[in-house]
């Protein structure tokens, strides 16, 4: 070390200390300013290694849990909910009532059907505690309306079958907007499902009352903004509004809320 560094050396420790706290400082500042959620790196970050599906779907379950407990909370009410003339899997006298806003064409609304729908039904439908009511929220075009009017005919011919069509569709869910749900889908799904007469019935009914269903979408559409809901899907779980793509554990705790009320 030459004279020049010797002499400058017992200034350079609490100068690097200054900078690193400027920077830790902006990258706060940075994540603030642009809603981003800081997530701390984990060892097989710092290892430089790629992460896991697990590990991936671990932190968007926390971030999803994060971003619930920061929206604003809703005055909402399932027993205030209008659940004339919609479809439903459960019993009537289920204790619980879940109120579902969804969209056919809504990516998130597919994985709510994928990770959370076959627990509910499981656990809660089928065992009789919960009924889960269909309330539309078809926003994303054309396409989303025409599902919604077609899975209205459906129920009204063969309510037992809705389940089945309304599953179905999510299945095979093609890109947002990009025209998967066109006419020819809707009809050869409604006849795999339903059968060539019960199909025939639904395609009719859908053309014939197409005017009084897209009303009933209009008028669940409307019902979820006034509740304060801008998208799907959507849950209403006693007074609780489980919002967007959450955990699993997320609905089984306004479940039991719930139920602690009946």
């Amino acid at each position: 070390m030459n004279k020049n560094n010797e002499k400058f050396s017992p200034f350079l420790t609490p100068l690097a200390i200054l900078l690193g706290s400027f920077v830790i400082a902006g990258g706060i500042v940075w994540s603030s300013t642009h809603g981003a959620l800081a997530v701390p790196a984990t060892d097989y970050q710092a290892a430089g290694q790629q992460p896991s599906q697990a590990q991936l779907q671990g932190q968007a379950g926390a971030q999803a849990q994060v971003q619930q407990q920061q929206r604003p909370t809703l005055a909402v009410d399932s027993s205030k909910v209008s659940v004339k003339g919609n479809p439903y899997i459960g019993q009537l006298s289920a204790p619980i009532v879940i109120d579902y806003w969804f969209d056919y064409q809504c990516p998130f609304c597919k994985q709510n059907e994928e990770t959370v729908m076959p627990g509910l039904v499981k656990d809660y439908v089928d065992t009789g505690k919960v009924r889960v009511v269909f309330k539309d929220y078809q926003f994303l075009g054309p396409d989303s309306q025409s599902l919604g009017i077609m899975a209205r005919a459906v129920w009204a011919v063969a309510p037992d079958k809705f389940y089945d069509w309304h599953k179905a569709i999510f299945d095979n869910q093609g890109r947002e907007g990009s025209g998967w749900a066109n006419a020819a889908f809707i009809s050869s799904t409604t006849l795999q499902i339903l059968g060539p007469q019960l199909a025939a019935q639904a395609g009719a009914l859908s053309q014939s009352n197409a005017s009084v269903f897209q009303k009933e979408l209009d008028a669940d559409k409307a019902e979820a903004v006034s509740f304060g809901i801008s998208g799907t899907p959507a849950m209403v779980i006693g007074k609780t509004l489980v919002d967007g793509a959450q955990p699993y554990a997320s609905f089984t705790t306004a479940i039991a809320a719930a139920m602690v009320t009946k």
